[in-house]
């Protein structure tokens, strides 16, 4: 049976509702909550949008059980070490594990580029660059949480607060790199190319403990095992389903049962 997750996009609801639907999120049977990272609701088709570690923060002190995560950070958005400082800091302050859904940032002619050219924030090209920048974070990981990290490493965070790591791909090119370096890949259900994607990157991941994740929207009936977008991603051999809520939902949504 599939790990079911939720996603909240903050919308234009204020922390209060926000706050209210992530508790019912984990009184609930959801595995993780997730955030988003952008900078600007339009986005998301939203009215607004918070910052993803700061929004994270509060709700490591705002919930007790359920794991977090941010689907997906854009590795261009900040450097290689404070995304990872920030992902181990969300862990120690929750004492609970951390997800880290890695992306590689968008072109400069898609939709998505609009917040990044309003603040003038660059865009690598061509798209084996915006790979390389992937690469350049999961390089620090293997060098902060190495069994002897050296000196250099003594007092950043501990091997106990290592996030697991999933890389958030839509090419085949960025999942054979999720399949040799990460813990998971995450792909968008139903998308073209989304088959090809997870049969390379568990081709290059071979035997070794490797998670296959998808996210898709929320509808009536999704929370429920037989729902037939719920049995197409089981016969793809997804194991963990993350549930997008476009909005912030009444919290009696999140409170009904999962399977």
């Amino acid at each position: 049976m599939s790990t079911i997750d939720i996603q909240l996009i903050p919308g234009g609801d204020d922390w209060g509702r926000l706050r209210e639907a992530s508790l019912a999120a984990d009184e609930g049977g959801f595995a993780t909550l997730w955030v988003c990272d952008h900078l600007a609701g339009y986005s998301m088709s939203s009215e607004t949008m918070h910052e993803a570690f700061s929004w994270l923060g509060a709700l490591a002190e705002a919930t007790t059980r359920i794991e977090l995560g941010a689907l997906v950070v854009n590795a261009h958005n900040r450097t290689p070490a404070t995304t990872l400082v920030g992902a181990a800091t969300i862990a120690r302050l929750s004492g609970r594990t951390f997800h880290l859904g890695l992306g590689a940032g968008t072109s400069p002619n898609s939709a998505f580029a609009r917040e990044q050219h309003a603040t003038s924030t660059a865009i690598a090209t061509p798209m084996s660059a915006r790979h390389a920048r992937v690469v350049e974070v999961l390089d620090l990981v293997d060098r902060m949480w190495a069994t002897d990290p050296g000196p250099e490493f003594a007092t950043f965070p501990s091997h106990e607060h290592r996030p697991h790591l999933l890389i958030g791909v839509n090419s085949v090119e960025l999942a054979r790199i999720a399949g040799a370096r990460a813990d998971g890949i995450n792909v968008r259900w139903p998308s073209e190319g989304a088959s090809a994607q997870l049969a390379a990157a568990r081709e290059v991941a071979g035997e070794r403990p490797f998670e296959l994740t998808a996210y898709v929207m929320f509808e009536d009936g999704i929370l429920e095992a037989d729902h037939p977008r719920r049995l197409e991603l089981s016969a793809a051999g997804i194991t963990r389903v993350i549930v997008t809520h476009m909005g912030v939902p009444a919290p009696e949504i999140l409170a009904g049962p999962v399977q």
